[in-house]
């Protein structure tokens, strides 16, 4: 079992207190280290899951699978890109793979009806959810890589090297499906705002 840090490891992408985590896996403290090092991790990896399968409850098993994954290979992680980066790049992979991990019928989706207590006008209120419904149809005719590239960059801010990195293609390619995605959406998006 490796414990010493590659160079990559103590000079890049990874933060002072990832390495000493890291340090800490791969010297046996594997399961308080682990949580510690995807702890800051789990948001973006559940925001990225949903958009990609569309499902929370598929997204939820994603993201278990995912984690049991990196659990699994960060003896081989080598620091050459950031922690998110390849949990990211974890996830995408298991997702173009989805036979091999998921249920065969998602869990039904628990539907909370919140009061209006904040007196918001109606009107607006419709408006906007109407807009949400058809920003959440535009992506999902999306591809899945689409969907991820997209989310990488609008919601989680990621470069277009780290996209690259995440979804295993090119800056260039990473731009190209980040581009398309926001093309068709806005297309869409448009086609609606016409009625």
């Amino acid at each position: 079992m490796r414990t010493d840090l590659t160079r990559s490891e103590r000079t890049c992408r990874l933060s002072d207190v990832e390495v000493a985590l890291l340090a800490r896996f791969r010297a046996g403290e594997r399961e308080d280290s682990f949580q510690e090092l995807v702890r800051g991790q789990l948001g973006p990896l559940i925001a990225l899951a949903r958009r990609v399968t569309g499902d929370s409850a598929w997204a939820d098993d994603l993201v278990q699978e995912a984690l049991v994954r990196a659990y699994r290979g960060l003896d081989a992680f080598r620091g050459e890109s950031s922690l998110r980066t390849w949990l990211f790049r974890i996830l995408v992979r298991l997702s173009k793979e989805p036979s091999r991990w998921q249920r065969s019928e998602p869990a039904a989706p628990l539907s909370v009806e919140v009061p209006d207590v904040l007196g918001i006008d109606p009107h607006d209120e419709l408006v906007e959810r109407e807009l949400r419904d058809r920003l959440e149809e535009a992506l999902e005719r999306l591809t899945p890589r689409q969907r991820a590239a997209f989310h990488l960059r609008a919601v989680e801010g990621m470069d277009y090297r780290a996209i690259g990195a995440a979804l295993d293609c090119t800056p260039v390619a990473a731009r190209m499906l980040v581009l398309g995605a926001r093309k068709k959406v806005m297309a869409r998006m448009e086609r609606h705002l016409e009625w």
